[in-house]
């Protein structure tokens, strides 16, 4: 649902630009047409997530949101929503990490495409479950960083810890299913090497692959 005052005091910080002043709440309350109530609800929401800076008697003032503001508030926004758990973010970062491998392809960033390429190799040779699960996380990582988005690097940071839940909850289904441990490996290997070929349409491809296969343990886990 829209929330008209919100969008109206959102207009109304870009306009003044950071370090600007707001109008005091009574002006505010007659400028927007709305009640103090319902004002102060919304000021004190802008507040929390760092969008605006209360100075006591010297008055409100909006301000330059840090990188862990958005991160934060995107964190509280998701958390209160359909996508709070790792299971329900799947297609999220599905298309995420589509878009990451399709860019790293393209863009072929040598040092994190080696540290993607240095936690395929820890996967390759451990046969510990924590560890193979470290270097997993490790992997989806460092495909953000090569993609060199600075807004899927930034997204990617913002919800990692829903990123990384998605692959907790698969940790024990993986664990009950060694088996399939080997094809994941391979799985991995596949899109780093896409990516070191600038094969971006593979890269993709391998992404799919590698989330299919994870469906598939999930539905023959949950039998």
């Amino acid at each position: 649902m829209s929330d008209e005052l919100l969008n109206k005091l959102l207009v109304l910080i870009e306009e003044v630009g950071p370090g600007g002043r707001i109008p005091p709440e009574r002006e505010l309350s007659e400028l927007l047409r709305a009640s103090r109530t319902a004002l102060r609800s919304r000021l004190r929401m802008l507040e929390a997530v760092g969008a605006l800076e209360r100075r006591g008697s010297a008055g409100t003032y909006a301000r330059t949101m840090a990188p862990g503001d958005v991160a934060d508030a995107l964190r509280l926004g998701l958390a209160a929503s359909p996508l709070a758990s790792g299971e329900s973010f799947q297609s999220v970062r599905v298309a995420l990490e589509r878009q990451a491998a399709k860019q790293a392809a393209e863009q072929a960033h040598p040092v994190p495409v080696a540290y993607a390429e240095e936690a395929v190799m820890r996967m390759e040779r451990s046969v510990d479950p924590e560890e193979l699960y470290e270097a997993d996380l490790d992997f989806h990582r460092y495909l953000f960083q090569a993609s060199g988005d600075k807004a899927l690097i930034f997204f990617s940071d913002a919800v990692g810890d829903l990123l990384a839940a998605s692959v907790t909850a698969r940790r024990e289904r993986m664990r009950a299913l060694s088996s399939d441990v080997e094809e994941m490996r391979t799985l991995h290997r596949d899109i780093l090497d896409a990516i070191k070929r600038q094969d971006a349409a593979e890269a993709m491809k391998a992404v799919d692959r590698h989330f299919d296969h994870i469906d598939t343990l999930t539905a023959a886990s949950a039998d």
